[in-house]
């Protein structure tokens, strides 16, 4: 606030500008002064800074607003469309794929994938890549409107990727092709094939359309658009369901719901392949052990016979002899033959499995040998063990159909098959010998012990039991395979895919995901955010002084008193009032901070000019004078000095002159309006006035002033102008400084104060200036409109009501 308030009569006051910034007056007062600080930070600051930059705030609002609705144009709207794929369940546990019961043979086809296989199955790149070929998903177009050039167009299986440029000459009859990537470039006549040294097959017939057209295209690998692919589908499938339900997202509903049922399509046509290429592997392998056990019955049958043949005419070992005898003969002879028999055939297919053990890590033929060993069809463990094997062999069949050796599941499928062969089936091969030799010596002693009696009785009829025995095993085994080799054979003829298409992708008439609100609102709340946080940056590297708390706290100053900006011209009588009211309030703080016995002696400056000292000074000396005190107003402002403008007074002489002695104390002093206020003017302005200030006349000068008036207000020059706010605070002991709202410089004002802490100088505290009307930083410092202290007409002195307040 640079205007300045002189007396006109007793109780009032006029306003007089006389600096460059216009004096305004709001509604705001002076409460106690630790409520003020208090109240007026935190939340209050906040929104003073919200207040004071509200269309800075609301202009970045609204151009980020606009900009992220015109963004919005540029974003293709995204379609999603849906598939469902009917998935045959696997078979539960404790049954059998391939014929059910508890006749299943020793390869059993199955179900081909569990339902987390189909997922990972559908995700490969054996599907998506043909996917991506067949819809031309590595082609990017720079505008939509190109694609009825690429209609024919195709790519070899090696190309040059990247970002392609595609220029017509003026007659529309040559053309260039350059890509930078690649650092490929081609020149030649339409009509012929474009772009085939860069593997593009490519060609366009000349037309007046494309005279000087320019069409630039993006290409990348097949491998590259099907990860692209993959990231734009989701599957969703039960762990126990049935039905995988896809969807896929693309900017064109269209191409989007074409790419879907390419893939779907794609994924049926390769899980059948895949069911068929594995019944196939079943029957071939099924074939081939039918093969091998008709040739193992074909000679056992053929040793059983030959056999028969040559004892035909044998004598029979049991040939009655007598009545009593033949009873004894044929229990001993049946119990020796049949021990006999037993532990021949255990000695037989024990010595079998040690060869087929030794064989058994290098022949793949070593399971038909074990499965036609009887006694490995009563040893349920290397049975089991011999099965699994076989599933694995019929597994690493199909993976090398589709991959090298290199590839991870054939490697881990020959290390399963290499571990069953040289260490799980040895071992189940060994634990059954150690079994089978046990036996072979339990039936020797038991044969010792029989053969006293029928130690020359022939052993024909034993070796004609084995050989029959090892006809009917090998005939058990024949049918059993062959039983199981025409159900392969049936399920490769009538195979039905484990998986079928039941809802196909249809184009949607509407996005699935409308991001213009989303951006529209991202933009507007952005924008805002980004608009307060500037605000609050400028606050905070703002250098003025803006807010109670930055006196209070940052520079530890009791707040005295606040003066509200006063707009320049107005008459409004309620505002005066308030100003009033609050030059009121900083006399009393200063009252009561002076013990009675002593008069008023202080020092008003402020850390800039301009900052409104010299109003505070004369109108806080108007306000003491209107209470009654005896009060005198010094211009200590020997620079620029102009409190004698205000009252209407000269000069010179003044301080100055009575200070260099050309004046006497009388003579300086001057009158005022008011009957209680005296004013001594700055006088001739002089380059030793500064040290004139210091002199031992100034010290006697204040020294009979204290006698003679009860309150002496100096107005001294801002602490950035020089030494004189310095001594003349020194001279009178107490200062009190004055910030003005938005011009005093707040880190000036701090590095005053700290010169001020080595003088013997009080500072009484501060009076805070030119508030603003409705900033809420201050709205604790109001008083309530209304309640002027006015002068009653006369007509209507005893006229109040009873009601009054």
């Amino acid at each position: 606030m640079t205007g300045h308030m002189v007396p006109a009569r007793s109780g009032e006051l006029v306003q007089q500008t006389t600096g460059d910034v216009p004096a305004t007056m709001g509604s705001y007062g002076q409460l106690a002064a630790e409520s003020q600080t208090a109240t007026s930070g935190g939340m209050g600051r906040y929104l003073s800074v919200l207040q004071r930059f509200r269309w800075m705030i609301i202009g970045v609002t609204v151009l980020g607003t606009i900009g992220s609705a015109v963004a919005t144009g540029f974003i293709k709207p995204e379609y999603r469309v849906g598939a469902t794929v009917w998935v045959e369940s696997l078979p539960k546990s404790g049954s059998t794929g391939g014929g059910g019961g508890g006749g299943a043979g020793p390869i059993e086809p199955g179900r081909l994938l569990p339902a987390p296989g189909w997922i990972q199955l559908l995700k490969t790149f054996r599907v998506l890549d043909p996917v991506v070929r067949e819809r031309h998903l590595y082609l990017s177009l720079g505008k939509d409107s190109d694609g009825p050039l690429f209609r024919d167009f195709d790519v070899a299986e090696r190309f040059y990727s990247g970002d392609y440029v595609f220029s017509v000459s003026a007659n529309g009859k040559s053309y260039t092709l350059d890509n930078r990537d690649a650092n490929f470039n081609e020149a030649g006549s339409l009509g012929d094939s474009i772009g085939r040294k860069a593997g593009l097959r490519w060609a366009l017939t000349t037309s007046p359309a494309l005279r000087k057209r320019k069409v630039k295209f993006s290409l990348v690998t097949p491998r590259e658009a099907s990860v692209d692919l993959l990231t734009k589908l989701t599957t969703q499938m039960e762990t126990d369901g049935n039905f995988l339900r896809l969807t896929f997202s693309g900017p064109d509903p269209d191409a989007a719901a074409a790419t879907m049922n390419a893939l779907i399509h794609r994924f049926v046509d390769e899980a059948a392949q895949m069911k068929k290429r594995k019944l196939t592997e079943l029957s071939n392998l099924l074939d081939e052990q039918v093969t091998n056990a008709q040739k193992a019955l074909k000679e056992a049958e053929t040793e059983f016979e030959d056999y028969k043949i040559k004892s035909a005419t044998l004598p029979k070992e049991d040939v009655t002899i007598a009545v009593g005898l033949t009873v004894q003969q044929n229990s001993v002879m049946s119990s020796y033959f049949q021990e006999r028999l037993i532990l021949e055939q255990l000695q037989a297919h024990r010595k079998e499995l040690e060869t087929i053990l030794v064989s058994s890590e290098t022949d793949e033929h070593a399971v038909d040998a074990y499965l036609g060993n009887p006694v490995v069809k009563d040893a349920l463990d290397l049975r089991l063990v011999l099965e699994e094997l076989s599933r694995e062999q019929v597994a690493l069949r199909g993976l090398r159909q589709k991959y090298t050796d290199e590839k991870r599941e054939v490697k881990e499928s020959l290390d399963k098959i290499h571990n069953l062969r040289s260490k799980v089936i040895p071992e189940a091969a060994r634990a059954l010998i150690a079994q089978t030799r046990s036996k072979e010596k339990e039936l020797v002693d038991q044969i010792d012990k029989d053969s006293k009696e029928l130690r020359n009785i022939p052993i024909r009829s034993t070796e004609e039991a084995r050989l029959r025995r090892t006809f009917e095993s090998q005939e058990k085994l024949f049918a059993l395979l062959q039983a199981r080799y025409e159900e392969a054979k049936l399920a490769e003829i009538s195979e039905v895919p484990d998986i079928r298409i039941i809802d196909e992708a249809v184009p949607p008439n509407q996005p699935s995901k409308n991001t213009v609100p989303v951006i529209i609102g991202f933009g507007f709340v952005a924008s805002l955010a980004l608009s307060i946080f500037i605000g609050f940056v400028i606050d905070r590297l703002d250098r003025r002084f803006r807010y109670p708390d930055q006196a209070s706290k940052e520079l530890g100053l009791s707040i005295l008193g606040a003066i509200p900006e006063i707009p320049q011209g107005s008459t409004d009588p309620d505002k005066t009032a308030q100003v009033v009211e609050a030059f009121r309030a900083i006399r009393l703080n200063i009252a009561h901070l002076y013990p009675n016995s002593q008069p008023i002696v202080l020092t008003i400056t402020s850390p800039n000019a301009g900052d409104g000292k010299s109003l505070i000074s004369s109108n806080l000396a108007l306000s003491f004078a209107e209470a009654g005190y005896s009060t005198l107003l010094v211009d200590g402002d020997i620079r620029r000095g102009r409190l004698f403008q205000m009252f209407g007074a000269d000069r010179k002489p003044g301080l100055l002159d009575y200070l260099s002695g050309e004046t006497e104390f009388d003579a300086m002093l001057r009158t005022t309006p008011h009957r209680n206020l005296r004013l001594i003017p700055c006088g001739t302005r002089r380059q030793q006035g500064p040290e004139l200030l210091g002199t031992e006349r100034m010290r006697q000068l204040f020294q009979t002033l204290k006698t003679r008036y009860g309150v002496i207000i100096v107005d001294s020059p801002p602490l950035g102008a020089g030494i004189d706010p310095f001594v003349l605070g020194t001279l009178t002991g107490n200062l009190l400084l004055v910030l003005r709202a938005g011009e005093s410089d707040r880190q000036l004002a701090e590095s005053k104060l700290q010169v001020l802490d080595r003088l013997p100088i009080r500072i009484l505290g501060t009076v805070l200036n030119d508030l603003r009307s409705g900033d809420t930083a201050y709205k604790h410092y109001a008083y309530i409109s209304g309640y002027g202290a006015e002068n009653e007409p006369a007509a209507e002195l005893g006229a109040g009501s009873s009601t009054e307040g």
